[in-house]
């Protein structure tokens, strides 16, 4: 009865196709759920930083606080957006993975290895830092930003003027 349980048949005896197939299948189920979790949280990331900018002006505060609360969460969602870009490595070789035939999977690329891919795919050092660098300018991410500095720039100089 227990070898009824695909998870439990992975671990236990040699995996048959649909074994390996269901557990690639409940893995894309989970990370894709993931995925679209981490965009939500980007989007209030945004939402947060734009309020707080929004607030700092209309209450005449210096614009320079406005571009530190700008960068401070530009960089809050680069980081945030490179931890999703590695959920999306690892469910775009789940879904290669379901597009091919399961039994010319590679060992290196078995169900259910999310946090060790993730762990041998995160740079370090200088490394991790050019790669969150690369998250803040991918173009979805930047233009928000960019976009509220703009709008600061607006307030500054009419301040300067009046």
């Amino acid at each position: 009865m227990w070898l009824c349980d695909p998870f439990l048949r992975l671990i236990l005896v040699q995996p048959t196709h649909n074994d390996i197939r269901n557990a690639y299948q409940q893995e894309w189920i989970t990370l894709q759920n993931q995925y679209d979790s981490y965009e939500k949280v980007a989007v209030a990331i945004k939402l947060v930083g734009t309020g707080l900018v929004v607030a700092v002006l209309l209450l005449a505060a210096t614009e320079l606080l406005a571009v530190t609360i700008i960068l401070l969460f530009w960089v809050q969602e680069a980081i945030w957006k490179t931890f999703q870009g590695r959920i999306e490595t690892r469910l775009l070789e789940t879904e290669l993975m379901l597009a091919q035939n399961a039994e010319l999977m590679r060992p290196n690329t078995a169900p259910m290895q999310f946090n060790r891919h993730w762990l041998s795919s995160r740079p370090r050092g200088v490394g991790l830092l050019v790669e969150y660098a690369k998250s803040a300018l991918r173009p979805t991410v930047a233009m928000h930003y960019v976009l509220m500095f703009f709008v600061t720039l607006v307030f500054y100089c009419a301040a300067f003027k009046g």
